[in-house]
């Protein structure tokens, strides 16, 4: 069950999933009636109280029933553990929706004061909503969670569903559309901090507001299009304040484009007393269109409906509603204000008119370039087109459309066609050039490569246009599919020499019908020269005498090495682990090429990337040996010098440091490998074959795994297990200065002890381990692994 449990979990960053955090509770039928009896009091007021408990009750919530408060009784609710108070009257109890606000603790006081001239006023309690240990394990995007504490007066939490809204500036308030419509919730101001178990804990009742009147169309028709949602809260029981009056702040929602840093607040998961209280993050954009903005900033469960904050201006620009981080890639994303139905919802008026769209900027240099590394650099987005180009790196989301990889670097720019009505049919897509100063050129030349590759592929146009004014003039345009392949593009803009002011624009239109979302179309590696497109890059064989050559994790035993021909080559003997630092970003179009030799077998010989000091086996390319280890596909080694062209990039992606080689003899000495002429470029090099190509060629597109462990924990082991009460780890006699955390089943640590070498005998009654699962995390020299304990 715990490797499911962290199998889902692992999943996660590969979806977009919604990031509610319902409420860890259950409901309870009580009855309980507090009545009159016909009792008229003319002269005063007569007050019947009650208790009402819950054992192990965190806090509780009461639903009633048999409602009559006549014109001026009062129903009093007060928490015994820290004496909030709530009072109801017949008008606040039904905007309640005839239930309490949330208390703290496992008990209550409820007081009917039936005031004179009222017969027959009563209720019943007839329903508990029971809060329990949550003990439910968070998720952010990223390997470190990076969230803060926060105050923001105009954020608020939303339970029981396990949600953020937050105030507009007209006094109404926003959430994801997937967190209306649930029975009687409550928006919370002003949260404590939660119990150090994680339990939460509820302002009080002056900072609770019953919340309804949901607009959203995301109830009838799920989509992520659709996942927004405008509500309204009553007017709060106690100080007769809305929340925006007694608050005294609100968002201010635009449409303009976000800018290049986003903040989410909300009310996210954590451990401890931070769980589900308000916490802050901010995170690069990593693209937006008209319906929906993405970012790379940390969120958990809770966040849903939390703003997206412009932080260059604190507007916000759109409602968070999902998840889809990892810690390499992907990103957190929700819906832009810009979707005309969740803009009249919200009532705000008529936005402002979508700026004109003039260059700027003065690009005079020379031969100029632009392969969109990381952003789309001095072009601009189009407002007054449907969808926006993303930059990506890797291949697109979706199947059999779009590129593997870049063209040339790591990233390039593309227009995503998914979604029935907001990425297709027929959505327009346009990248503006800054203004191009042609003054002093005589053979203006456009080149870029483009890729066109999906089944209802539509159109894409170079256009362009002098001293921002007149027609755009078609100036190259493919539509339908062109192959799987990058396409070369170059362009003669000779019409223009001579202008001073010159503007192009990337324009695509994505497909029509139901399959119209197969219609990605990309661009990269561009250029502008006098006179034609420049040659395609070179790449260079690496200089080991460039580099450092270390140790690698604690595999290098022998470290016998020896750098030959000029630094073209690295010569490993006997059990020999090496690695040079090279910061490289692996993508769907990386390809690793080398020569390689070896005189005398050992047990692995291979190479492969690697962003630590430890072993990750599904990283390393086995190219000879008797051990089944690392990724086989290529282990064919049969003797003399053999060329290994390797689409690394098929098999994994993401930020590298270091580049691995293994001459591995465990058992043993003599073996050797030598690795020279070691090349590594995006998509192809010279002569040499693209990555698309060397994919199309593999016997096995997917990874072959050897099944023979080469780490230093691989013959760990715990015994007897399950156990009554004494165990023994057992670690290899080469393992210096092991550690071991034990850890509950809900992640809770329960101690950590240190290993010598051999059997570690330890009492399960002398740490205090009662029945039950156990985790055991064992460290040494980077290197780690979990197993598992069952105590008897």
């Amino acid at each position: 069950m715990t490797a499911v449990v962290f199998t889902v979990f692992m999943l996660f960053p590969l979806i977009n999933y919604a990031q509610t955090q319902d409420l860890k509770r259950h409901k309870t039928s009580y009855d309980l009636t507090l009545k009159s009896d016909e009792i008229s009091n003319k002269n005063g007021t007569t007050v019947i109280t009650e208790e009402v408990s819950e054992t192990g009750a965190t806090w509780l919530r009461l639903f009633f029933k048999d409602v009559d408060l006549g014109k001026n009784s009062t129903l009093t609710i007060t928490s015994k553990l820290d004496g909030a108070t709530q009072t109801l009257n017949a008008q606040t109890i039904k905007e309640w929706g005839n239930s309490s606000a949330y208390f703290n603790g496992n008990a209550v006081t409820v007081s009917l004061s039936i005031a004179s001239n009222d017969r027959s006023v009563g209720v019943n309690i007839s329903e508990l909503s029971v809060g329990e240990l949550d003990p439910s394990i968070k998720s952010q995007c990223g390997s470190a969670d990076d969230r803060i504490d926060s105050n923001d007066d105009a954020i608020g939490r939303m339970v029981p569903i396990g949600c953020t809204g937050w105030i507009i500036t007209n006094g109404k308030l926003v959430t994801a559309g997937h967190c209306v419509g649930s029975s009687a919730q409550v928006i919370e101001f002003n949260v404590p901090k939660s119990n150090p178990d994680r339990t939460i804990v509820h302002p009080g009742p002056e900072d609770q507001y019953p919340i309804g009147n949901f607009v959203s169309p995301y109830p009838g028709s799920p989509s992520q299009a659709n996942d927004w949602g405008v509500f309204e809260a009553s007017a709060n029981s106690q100080t007769g304040l809305t929340p925006i009056q007694a608050q005294g702040k609100s968002f201010n929602v635009v449409q303009d484009e976000p800018g290049s840093t986003i903040r989410i607040t909300g009310f996210g998961t954590d451990t401890g007393i931070d769980n589900q209280t308000q916490q802050t993050h901010t995170g690069p954009l990593s693209s937006s269109t008209n319906t929906f903005v993405r970012y790379r900033t940390d969120t958990t469960g809770g966040n849903s409906g939390s703003p997206i904050i412009d932080e260059a201006t604190g507007n916000a620009v759109g409602v968070h509603a999902y998840g889809g981080c990892s810690g390499s890639g992907g990103s957190n994303s929700g819906e832009r204000a810009t979707i005309p139905a969740f803009w009249e919802a919200m009532g705000l008026g008529t936005p402002p008119p979508p700026p004109v769209e003039e260059c700027s900027g003065d690009l005079s240099s020379f031969p100029y370039s632009e392969s969109f590394e990381g952003s789309i650099g001095a072009w601009s987005q189009s407002s007054s087109d449907d969808i926006n180009w993303t930059v990506n790196s890797g291949g697109t989301p979706s199947n059999n459309t779009g590129p593997s990889g870049a063209a040339a670097g790591n990233s390039y720019i593309y227009v995503e066609a998914s979604g029935n009505g907001t990425g297709y049919p027929n959505k327009r897509a346009i990248l503006n050039s800054p203004c191009i100063d042609f003054s002093g050129i005589s053979t203006p030349t456009l080149g870029f490569q483009y890729h066109m590759l999906g089944s209802n592929i539509n159109s894409l146009s170079v256009e362009a246009r002098t001293n921002n004014s007149g027609n755009w003039v078609s100036v190259f345009s493919r539509s339908g599919a062109q192959g799987s392949n990058w396409n070369t593009a170059s362009v003669d803009l000779s019409a223009y020499a001579g202008e001073g002011s010159v503007q192009l624009r990337l324009n695509v239109v994505t497909g029509e019908g139901s399959q119209g979302w197969q219609s990605d179309i990309a661009i990269d590696d561009l250029s502008i020269t006098n006179g034609g497109t420049p040659p395609p890059p070179t790449c260079d064989t690496i200089n080991f005498n460039d580099f450092g050559i270390t140790g690698f994790s604690n595999q290098d035993a022998a470290g016998n090495f020896s750098i030959g021909n000029g630094g073209a080559s690295l010569s490993m003997t006997n059990n020999t682990w090496k690695y040079i630092a090279l910061n490289y970003t692996v993508t769907a179009n990386t390809v690793i090429e080398f020569d390689f030799s070896s005189s005398s077998q050992g047990e692995i010989h291979g190479v492969g990337f690697e962003n630590d000091n430890s072993l990750t086996a599904n990283r390393y390319f086995k190219v000879h040996g008797t051990q089944n280890y690392g990724v086989t596909n290529f282990d064919n080694y049969s003797g003399g010098t053999t060329t290994y062209i390797i689409p690394v990039g098929n098999f994994y992606t993401g930020a590298m440091d270091r580049l691995v080689f293994i001459n591995d003899n465990d058992a043993g000495s003599g073996n050797n490998s030598t690795f020279s002429n070691v090349k590594i470029y995006e998509g192809a090099c010279g002569q040499s074959a693209t990555a698309e190509s060397l994919i199309a060629s593999l016997e096995s597109a997917e990874a072959i795994l050897g099944d023979e462990p080469e780490g230093i924990f691989a013959d760990v082991k715990i015994a007897p297990n399950p156990a009554r009460n004494n165990f023994a780890i057992y670690i290899n006699s080469y393992v210096k200065n092991a550690n071991a955390t034990v850890f509950s089943i809900l992640g809770q640590k329960q101690a950590v002890l240190e290993l010598k070498p051999g059997a570690n005998t330890i009492s399960a009654k002398n740490l205090s381990l009662g029945q039950g699962i156990y985790l055991i995390r064992i460290e040494s020299g980077g290197e780690s692994t979990t197993r598992k304990l069952i105590i008897n």
